[in-house]
């Protein structure tokens, strides 16, 4: 009887054993998963970069997010391992505003603003007094703000360089009402508002046709330009090989006819 309960405790042991092993084999499953931040709901070109990383062994989740702010605290928060939905001013100052300690690892395209409508066949329909919806955020806020000026709608003050706020119009003279929305929620207002000036990638997850609906497409030139669209990592990753090969499979002529097949031309490649 002594036999066989000792038979019975060392099978139990050693089964215990090899099931404690066997669970620490676990974590290790997930190391090759690259988890890519976006905004939108889904993205053509990301896709592509997906099913050739695949073939290399890399596999990517693409994580998307409703707003702007989130991406940038996901990847800070270690939640994804890189993101692509912003330029250089507006990383400039999500850093600034928050201390997170990013780094641009790579450049994707240049995608220009549009005003937008629903209602009229030109901005020379526009009438005073009307309201114009643009986006929330500090850079692209500013960059619609430019865009308005640029139209000839308001006067800005020279001061405020590349963010213009709300507070430096100082020539209103139409009386235009200007509202701040959530970029991805702008669409939207199309239907209670005459223009509003929108994201070309905001734009095409709505339907919309940059090159062909805007009414005016904010003037775009390749080369440096501060509104150039970037791949970035947390600064503790930028050697990263796996992420620098991702950028190299995105920087290629296949991803770029990709691109402009699903943009229409509304987004340049910039490499």
């Amino acid at each position: 009887m002594k036999k066989i309960v000792y038979v019975l405790l060392l099978s139990l042991l050693i089964t215990g054993v090899l099931v404690g092993c066997g669970s620490q084999a676990g974590p290790e499953e997930d190391t090759n998963v690259v988890k890519v931040g976006l905004t939108g709901s889904d993205s053509k070109v990301w896709n592509h970069v997906k099913e050739e990383a695949a073939k290399e062994g890399i596999e990517i989740e693409l994580v998307f997010f409703d707003s702007y702010p989130l991406p940038n605290a996901a990847l800070a928060a270690g939640e994804i391992d890189m993101n692509a939905f912003q330029h250089y001013i507006y990383l400039e100052k999500e850093m600034e505003q928050h201390g997170y300690d990013l780094t641009v690892i790579g450049e994707t395209v240049l995608a220009p603003l549009g005003i937008y409508s629903n209602q009229l066949e030109s901005l020379d329909e526009l009438e005073d007094g009307s309201k114009i919806v643009i986006p929330d955020d500090v850079t692209n806020g500013g960059r619609a703000l430019l865009l308005l000026e640029a139209n000839g709608l308001i006067k800005l003050d020279p001061a405020a360089g590349l963010t213009p706020t709300l507070k430096d119009i100082v020539d209103n003279p139409r009386n235009f009402e200007i509202i701040e929305l959530s970029a991805t929620n702008i669409p939207a207002s199309l239907q209670e508002v005459p223009i509003a000036v929108i994201n070309s990638g905001v734009a095409r997850d709505a339907g919309l046709i940059p090159t062909q609906d805007a009414l005016v497409l904010e003037e775009a030139t390749e080369g440096e330009n501060p509104y150039v669209n970037i791949i970035v990592v947390r600064t503790e990753d930028k050697d990263n090989e796996v992420y620098k090969r991702i950028v190299e499979i995105y920087q290629t002529d296949e991803t770029k006819k990709v691109i402009e097949e699903d943009s229409k031309g509304s987004s340049i490649p910039v490499w």
